[in-house]
């Protein structure tokens, strides 16, 4: 869902954030709508036994909670005594009904006052709630229907409704059942003697099958995806890049190579094409309309780019900055 912008109800911030502000106080809340049906048993009870394998997963009523946690760790001490280390989740409630509600809401950091010292906090949160989306919709029956919607709907043919939907969720993990076996395996075969050559074949092997891709339609590993890489854009590119080009009255930073390679487009306001999913998160959240879209045709990360057409413009705020989820944009005030 980080792409479905179409779908998209509503996303309401406090008032400061409407302003392109990202405060620490306040709610983040964001409503999508998924226009499939799920309401039999079987099916939610489908959609809870496929996220249950990598999330905390609740139900109450008619609504599915899927929560994702992850640790944060301060150790910048010298003293390890000192070290801190904070859990944080966050949850996503599917409504479900004739037509699916996708919520989630970003609590403040206060919230978790062990967590007063996290960086980046709303980013990293914003970032995981997307994830969460991306990966029910590319690993349950949602995306399953919401397949079968478009080929319905658009009169398109069911391949190209999946690579649709496998490019509207950059984010999702996978959950292939048969990875989980092959960890098993692994564990296994780790617990035996490893004196003949055979052996030692057969675990490199299931190692290997357990980081391959899942093939297919099945959902990418989190790797695939800028955001869950911990890479980003590069933020010393001006030192380790050269100026390749101009474009709409800003430097594109190379190597490019198009259609593959593309390049970081702005200074000030510098936009990775390479890394870009065309979330339009940063054209959403920018007050001054830095950004416009920009056609890319055969790049393989998106067919479409978010430009900082209008970088002069920048009011240096770091919306969109904030919610970019592969953290493809670097906001650098002018000195």
């Amino acid at each position: 869902m980080s792409s479905l912008l179409e779908d998209k109800v509503y996303a309401v911030l406090s008032e400061t954030t409407k302003r392109g502000v990202y405060p620490l106080h306040g709610y983040k809340y964001g409503l999508y709508r998924v226009p499939v049906e799920l309401t039999s048993k079987e099916d939610i009870q489908s959609v809870v036994s496929s996220l249950s394998s990598i999330f905390k997963v609740d139900v109450y009523a008619d609504r599915i909670y899927v929560t994702y946690r992850w640790k944060e760790q301060d150790v910048t001490s010298v003293k390890p005594e000192e070290w801190k280390e904070a859990e944080l989740e966050v949850t996503v409630e599917i409504v479900t009904g004739e037509v699916i509600d996708i919520i989630y809401q970003i609590k403040p950091l206060e919230y978790m006052p062990d967590a007063y010292w996290v960086k980046n906090y709303r980013m990293k949160a914003d970032n995981n709630a997307k994830m969460v989306i991306d990966t029910i919709l590319r690993g349950t029956i949602i995306g399953e229907k919401l397949v079968k919607d478009w080929v319905r709907r658009y009169k398109m043919d069911e391949q190209s409704a999946r690579r649709r939907l496998e490019g509207l969720t950059p984010l999702a993990r996978s959950m292939e059942v048969a990875v989980v076996q092959q960890v098993q395996q692994v564990q296994q075969v780790q617990q035996q003697p490893h004196s003949q050559p055979q052996q030692q074949q057969q675990q490199a092997a299931a190692t290997a099958q357990v980081h391959k891709p899942a093939g297919g339609g099945g959902a990418k590993p989190a790797a695939a995806a800028g955001a869950h890489t911990g890479k980003g854009i590069d933020p010393n590119f001006t030192k380790s890049r050269q100026v390749a080009g101009e474009h709409l009255g800003h430097a594109v930073w190379g190597p490019v190579n198009p259609p593959q390679l593309l390049g970081i487009h702005g200074t000030y306001v510098a936009v990775d094409f390479d890394i870009c999913v065309a979330d339009g998160a940063c054209i959403e959240a920018c007050p001054v309309n830095v950004y416009e879209w920009f056609e890319t045709p055969g790049h393989p990360a998106s067919e479409k780019k978010a430009d900082p057409a209008r970088e002069a413009d920048c009011i240096f705020c770091l919306a969109c900055e904030t919610v970019c989820p592969p953290m493809a944009i670097k906001i650098t005030k002018k000195s």
